[in-house]
C-alpha cells in the first residue's frame, strides 16, 4: 500500500511540474502599414477619392497568416494573425498611401458620408507565404485595382482598372521575417498603383 501511495505521489507531482514548466503558447498579431516615403506630388486632381471596399478571396479571408505548402494544400497559422481582417487592413493601408501620395485633393474611408468624384474598389487573389518545393520561401500578394467615377454616386463607370502582383524572398521562416517581406511587397505594389494613377490622372473625367 505505501509502494502503491509512493508511486501516486510521485505520478501527481510530475504532472504539476509538467503543468508549471510549459506557459501557454503566445499569440502573436502582425500589421501591415507601409509608409510612403518619398516627396508629395502637387494634387493633379482636384477631387477627393472614396476608398472602398477591397475583398479577400478565400482561403486568405482570414485574420490567420496563410502558408502555402503545394499546389493544393494551405496551412493557416492560429499562432500569428493580422490585427484586423485584411480587408479592412489592406484598405487602410491603400487609403493613407494615397493620401500621402498627394495625387487627389485627399482620400476618405469608405463610411464617410462625403460624395466622391471617384471611388477605388479591389480585391486580393493571393496573400500568403510560399513555401511550395522547388520554389524561394517568399511572400506572395495580388491585389486588382479598380478605380470608377461615382459622379455623385449616380453612376459607376470604371475607368481604370490593373492588378499587381509582387514576391518578396523571406530570410528565414519567422513569423515576423513573413511580415516584413508582406509589406514590402504592399509597399511595392501600391508604389506601382500610384505610378499608373499619376499617369493616368490627367484623362480622368472631372464631371
Amino acid at each position: 500500500m505505501k509502494m502503491k501511495l509512493l508511486i501516486l505521489a510521485l505520478l501527481f507531482q510530475g504532472l504539476v511540474a509538467c503543468s508549471i514548466k510549459q506557459p501557454p503558447l503566445e499569440i502573436s498579431h502582425w500589421r501591415l502599414m507601409p509608409q510612403r516615403a518619398n516627396t508629395v506630388k502637387n494634387n493633379q486632381i482636384k477631387y477627393w477619392i472614396t476608398q472602398g471596399t477591397i475583398s479577400v478571396t478565400s482561403p486568405f479571408d482570414t485574420k490567420s497568416l496563410v502558408y502555402r505548402l503545394d499546389e493544393q494544400k494551405y496551412e493557416k497559422d492560429f499562432y500569428n494573425d493580422y490585427v484586423t481582417l485584411p480587408s479592412d487592413m489592406l484598405a487602410t493601408a491603400t487609403r493613407q498611401w494615397l493620401n500621402d501620395a498627394g495625387i487627389f485633393q485627399f482620400a476618405v474611408g469608405n463610411s464617410n458620408a462625403l460624395m466622391p468624384m471617384y471611388l477605388l474598389q479591389g480585391t486580393v487573389d493571393e496573400l500568403y507565404t510560399d513555401f511550395r518545393t522547388g520554389q524561394t520561401p517568399a511572400a506572395v500578394i495580388t491585389i486588382e485595382y479598380y478605380l470608377s467615377n461615382a459622379d455623385g454616386l449616380t453612376k459607376n463607370n470604371v475607368i481604370f482598372r490593373k492588378k499587381y502582383q509582387q514576391r518578396e524572398p523571406i530570410p528565414d521562416n519567422s513569423a515576423k521575417s513573413m511580415a516584413r517581406a508582406q509589406q514590402t511587397a504592399l509597399a511595392r505594389i501600391l508604389a506601382e498603383l500610384e505610378e499608373d494613377l499619376s499617369k493616368d490622372a490627367k484623362n480622368f473625367p472631372k464631371h
